[in-house]
């Protein structure tokens, strides 16, 4: 088996364990929920493929703000 063969075959394995993990969750989402997240999606990718740059900003602030929170310093 070379490597490309080889990841095939992991990528196939964990695209399988994924859809037998989501499988029982999106069975409980109603179908009205369904198309509101998917109204909240499409109007995301819109956007960032207008704004890539804002994208880009604010997960830097969102990076930043996770770190600050996680890595406080302890001033004595």
């Amino acid at each position: 088996m070379d490597r490309e063969q080889l990841i095939a075959e992991i990528k196939k394995q964990i695209l399988e364990e994924l859809k037998g993990v989501a499988s029982p969750l999106t069975d409980k989402i109603s179908d009205e929920h369904k198309e509101q997240i998917k109204d909240v999606k499409n109007s995301l990718e819109k956007s960032v493929k207008e704004n890539p740059w804002m994208a880009v900003g604010v997960a830097v602030l969102c990076g930043f703000m996770i770190g600050r929170l996680l890595y406080r310093r302890k001033d004595d």
